[in-house]
């Protein structure tokens, strides 16, 4: 599903990522541990295809590396479903909007359908009756469950979750964190940078270790989706991308 093949990535002259190799299969959780600074962003990033590697090859279902059309990056939001530490919710709309938001972007779906989709969304993260408050109305929990209810409102085949917790209480992380593990199990894999070692005890995959842009010698061996060389023949055709559930 996502396999990084000795991939660097510089900024300048800084070197964010060092030649990492690791594959993420269909509905697996990894957790991505290390400091600040350590390049778990930066995985992010490469594979949203924000931003493209120095060296090496990304690899996300069918899309590898490369720029994409808009067709394709259409298809890969599709693929995707994605929640920020500082929630990025619109200000000037209702949490009902935001999350029918990422319903329409995606452009799947007749305008009948939208509602109850979000809907669907909002009673999964116990929102269903914030659904028109405004994101400053809301807790900093209720935002950040706003906002995993708009990453998973299309039904994504996997979740990616940047510092989920790093701006909520610990009774709101913990929530958080059972919402996610819920996700897990109905299915979606699940991608989660931190730099806080109880959230990445806190749900059921593994861990790998960054560390100054480099997978920590032993963070992935012996694990079920390490790769020791990579699966994915240069020039060969990727596989395909899981379609979203309820598609």
């Amino acid at each position: 599903m996502i396999t990084f093949e000795q991939v660097s990535k510089r900024y300048g002259q800084r070197l964010a990522l060092d030649s990492v190799s690791w594959r993420m299969d269909e509905g697996e959780c990894v957790v991505f541990l290390g400091p600040s600074g350590a390049g778990k962003t930066t995985v992010l990033r490469l594979i949203t295809h924000e931003i493209q590697p120095s060296v090496g090859t990304v690899t996300v279902g069918t899309f590898r590396t490369g720029r994409l059309t808009r067709a394709q990056r259409a298809l890969l939001r599709r693929t995707l479903g994605i929640i920020y530490e500082d929630f990025r919710l619109l200000h000037d709309r209702t949490v009902f909007e935001n999350v029918a938001l990422a319903v329409r972007i995606v452009g799947r779906f007749a305008d009948a359908d939208v509602a109850p989709r979000v809907h669907q969304a909002l009673e999964e993260v116990g929102l269903r009756e914030k659904k028109n408050a405004f994101p400053a109305e809301l807790s900093a929990g209720e935002r950040q469950r706003a906002a995993i209810a708009r990453a998973i409102v299309n039904r994504p085949a996997v979740v990616l979750a940047d510092e989920p917790t790093g701006a909520l209480e610990a009774s709101s992380a913990g929530d958080v964190l059972r919402l996610l593990k819920t996700i897990h199990e109905e299915g979606a894999a699940i991608l989660l940078v931190t730099t806080r070692e109880e959230v990445a005890a806190a749900l059921p995959g593994r861990v790998l270790h960054l560390a100054d842009g480099k997978l920590l010698e032993g963070s992935a061996r012996g694990t079920p989706g390490a790769i020791p060389a990579p699966d994915v023949a240069p020039g060969a055709p990727a596989a395909a991308a899981p379609a979203p559930a309820g598609s």
